[in-house]
């Protein structure tokens, strides 16, 4: 019962706070559906309920046009600035004085932007990351007794070697630097596909509980170098005496088996025994994507592609933007899937609609 009002909440929180904020602050209709539809459809991986709440609050407010109109301001003040020094008599006033006001408008502006900052965004980055770590000690819970009694949950298994926590980096917003540059929110790909499976048929793995997923900037200059950590797969602990077991027993009752296949001696010996026993057929296996500025893949993943065609099973070559494969019906090879992660969609809801239609075709 717990389970389906948090599960309720997820969605029903931001939907009551844009029909709330549209409501208080008289926006048009359309807005407030649109908000609403965006926060039934996209499905989050950085935001949880409560803090998606508040951003569609400050957003629906007068707070934004406010600031709006704030940064209108200041901008025709700065013109009206540069233009009165055009009535400077001669260029030798006139070029030095357009060289200092322009360092102190961009010093005053960093300055302004910093202070900007502090009081808003790192509030909420705070509030963010606070909501992350009870999200993923909701997730680590339901992990820790589904490892217990696995018979009696529905459930995915995520099998990964540990050196890749944090390291699976995914091209995940893509934002525009004040240069004009196009910068992006790199998240890991965990958090991803964690967010691509419901609360009641959780993607678990094994590892640390309460650890959190960082996030990287790419292309935003300085003055953001970190934005909040953000919640996995649902973690259970095993010791090096007993993790064998624990994987035999989840595989054998998972409904579907995540394998990210490269060359590490607990990752081959889990490969080793889904083929042993005949579970390749329910695996999912993730090309992990190499994003820039992040770790490259395309020499762990030839040196694993060997490994498995000593098996029997062809694997693709590499490519950057990553993928998900099947092993085919034949057993022979892997196939990479009907895929909706290009679409105009969020990632999560890609693969959410992916796994779905995995789990109804088996």
């Amino acid at each position: 019962m717990l389970r389906r009002l948090l599960l309720f909440a997820h969605w029903a929180l931001p939907c009551a706070a844009a029909v709330l904020a549209g409501w208080l602050f008289d926006r048009h209709p359309l807005i407030t559906a649109g908000v609403v539809a965006a926060c039934v459809l996209l499905r989050p991986v950085h935001t949880g309920a409560v803090s998606r709440a508040v951003v569609i609050l400050l957003a629906m407010s007068p707070v934004g046009p406010f600031l709006l109109e704030v940064y209108r301001w200041v901008a025709d003040l700065v013109v009206a600035g540069w233009t009165a020094l055009d009535a400077l008599p001669t260029i030798f006033l006139s070029w030095p004085a357009h060289l200092l006001y322009a360092v102190l408008c961009l010093a005053v502006g960093s300055v302004v932007s910093l202070i900007g900052f502090a009081l808003v965004g790192q509030p909420c980055f705070a509030l963010m990351e606070l909501e992350s770590s009870a999200r993923q000690r909701a997730r680590d819970a339901a992990a820790r007794r589904i490892a217990e009694t696995p018979d009696r949950y529905r459930f995915a298994l995520y099998l990964r070697p540990f050196t890749t926590s944090g390291q699976l980096a995914s091209n995940a917003v893509g934002v525009l630097s004040a240069d004009g540059q196009v910068g992006n929110i790199q998240t890991d790909f965990e958090a991803v596909l964690a967010s691509a499976f419901p609360a009641h048929r959780p993607l678990i793995a094994a590892g640390r509980p309460g650890e959190l997923l960082p996030t990287g900037v790419q292309g935003l200059g300085s003055m953001i170098e970190h934005t909040w950590d953000i919640p996995g797969t649902g973690k259970f602990q095993c010791t090096e005496a007993n993790w064998r077991s624990r994987v035999r027993t989840l595989a054998r009752h998972a409904e579907t088996v995540v394998v990210v296949p490269l060359d590490f001696a607990g990752t081959r010996w889990e490969i080793n025994w889904l083929y042993r026993n005949g579970l390749l057929s329910k695996c999912v296996f993730v090309m992990p994507p190499t994003m820039a500025g992040a770790r490259d893949y395309e020499k762990p993943w030839a040196q694993v592609e060997g490994f498995l065609r000593a098996r029997g099973v062809q694997v693709p070559g590499y490519r950057s933007s990553g993928g998900l494969f099947e092993v085919s019906a034949d057993g022979t090879e892997l196939v990479s899937r009907p895929s909706f992660v290009y679409a105009p969609v969020p990632r999560a809801t890609a693969l959410l609609i992916q796994f779905a239609l995995t789990r109804r075709r088996r």
